[in-house]
């Protein structure tokens, strides 16, 4: 065992990166994961067929423990996982955590109706 250990250094619990606006043009980033995420959908009494729906998401790393790094990060929203981020925005968020020692961001969301159930967009502040 070696005589010296490297401490953590505490995390914010969450940053929020940007407000929530409602106009459809400021959420570019696609996000996967929503067909297998039907019960969290139902949950938020998200029907298909409406207008879209905005609000403040948290992007969650899973750390993979073996290797110590993330390995994904989990949209959120009411606590309901809808979504995972993928590249490029999947390195932007891993950064903006280290950068911000982050728990967690806050990035505004849009839920919206497509024909193949319902789909996730995220904020342009995760564009890097």
């Amino acid at each position: 065992m070696w005589p010296f250990r490297r401490r953590q250094e505490p995390r914010i619990e969450s940053v929020r990166l940007a407000d929530v606006s409602s106009s459809e043009s400021d959420y570019p980033i696609l996000t996967v994961g929503q067909s297998r995420l039907t019960d969290s959908f139902a949950a938020l009494a998200f029907d298909l067929g409406v207008e879209p729906h905005f609000a403040l998401a948290s992007l969650v790393p899973i750390i993979d423990r073996g290797m110590k790094k993330v390995a994904d990060v989990e949209i959120r929203i009411d606590e309901q996982v809808v979504g995972y981020l993928r590249p490029p925005s999947l390195d932007v968020a891993t950064a903006l955590l280290d950068e911000h020692r982050a728990a967690a961001l806050e990035v505004p969301a849009m839920v919206l109706s497509a024909p193949g159930g319902p789909e996730v967009r995220l904020h342009s502040c995760l564009l890097g």
